[in-house]
């Protein structure tokens, strides 16, 4: 398992990578009340056969969170942040 950062939507995005970079890749995201470390477990054996990319919602975990809440935490904008991810 790595631990990475990338810039989406101009806010730093935390996300655990698991598995082989060139094997089919997963997505696996949380909800709203957890972070990327809520599947460790099933990232383990998921990443027996896939890439799996575990991202923490922004706000969450170690994602930086929104300068402007009321814009920012919006289904719109976890949409954005998840297709730049």
């Amino acid at each position: 398992m790595n631990s990475r950062y990338l810039s989406c939507c101009g806010r730093e995005i935390h996300f655990t990578e698991w598995g082989a970079a060139n094997s089919e890749c997963v997505v696996v995201w949380h909800g709203l009340t957890q972070n990327c470390r809520a599947f460790d477990r099933m990232n383990t054996v998921l990443a027996e056969r896939y890439r799996v990319i575990c991202p923490d919602t922004i706000g969450r975990g170690q994602s930086e969170w929104a300068a402007n809440p009321a814009r920012e935490y919006t289904l719109e904008n976890y949409r954005r942040i998840a297709l730049e991810l």
